[in-house]
């Protein structure tokens, strides 16, 4: 064989090893990384600002993932990781862009209906930050960050909030993400609890459909807040 010969063999040697390995981890089941050969980076990996996506795309849009792998098991274990319990009614939303520019987050104003733990009042309002939203850019262009997994608040309507203390004072994020957000049924027509979690191995889910009577009654036991307080 002539070193000419020789020299094209193993460069086709070395172009076939990663795709054979590639074939082989999936099926296997492993998971496969686009950095294990020589360090290389995703070509999905883009670390620009929603900002000079939205401007290249003209309207651009992408799914975040929950950040946030706590599972709780009911209302006591998310209450016992609250600082803050209420009921609150959602009167307004904004969305805000993160000062690193890469993702978007929904500031609810949100008036304090009743108090199951924490030092709030009752008529106080304040900020619950959500993740997901749209924003536009001065040059009309727009940015969307979605979240499936997580339905999103409706001004008007009234939640069971678990919280804790977020960036800034008055502002909170919810427990568990998802998980910390109820929907609390102010009419006759419906009177059934609706949880937020669109993940479905989320034991909280449990609650979604309850009697709200039903629901109130355990919040107030896992509380400690008296019938009359």
């Amino acid at each position: 064989m002539t070193k000419k010969r020789i020299l094209a063999a193993a460069f086709i040697v070395v172009i076939a090893l990663p795709i054979r390995l590639t074939n082989i981890t999936a099926a296997m089941g492993w998971p496969i990384s686009t950095r294990v050969i020589q360090g290389a980076v995703s070509s999905n990996e883009d670390n620009r600002s929603l900002r000079e996506k939205a401007k290249q795309r003209g309207n651009f849009r992408e799914t975040q993932n929950p950040k946030s792998a706590a599972a709780y098991a009911d209302l006591a274990d998310l209450a016992n990781h609250s600082s803050v319990v209420i009921i609150g009614t959602a009167e307004r939303n904004t969305p805000v862009l993160a000062t690193d520019g890469k993702s978007i987050s929904l500031e609810y104003g949100v008036r304090v209906e009743y108090v199951y733990k924490g030092r709030l009042q009752a008529g106080n309002t304040i900020t619950v930050s959500l993740p997901g939203g749209r924003v536009r850019f001065d040059d009309g262009s727009t940015a969307e960050v979605m979240t499936p997994w997580f339905k999103k608040m409706q001004n008007g309507r009234t939640y069971a909030l678990f919280l804790q203390p977020g960036f800034g004072n008055g502002r909170f994020v919810t427990t568990g993400e998802a998980q910390g957000v109820f929907e609390i049924p102010t009419t006759q027509d419906d009177r059934t609890v609706k949880s937020h979690s669109g993940i479905q191995s989320h034991s909280v889910r449990k609650y979604h459909g309850q009697d709200v009577k039903t629901f109130l009654r355990e919040l107030r036991k896992v509380t400690g807040k008296p019938l009359k307080g």
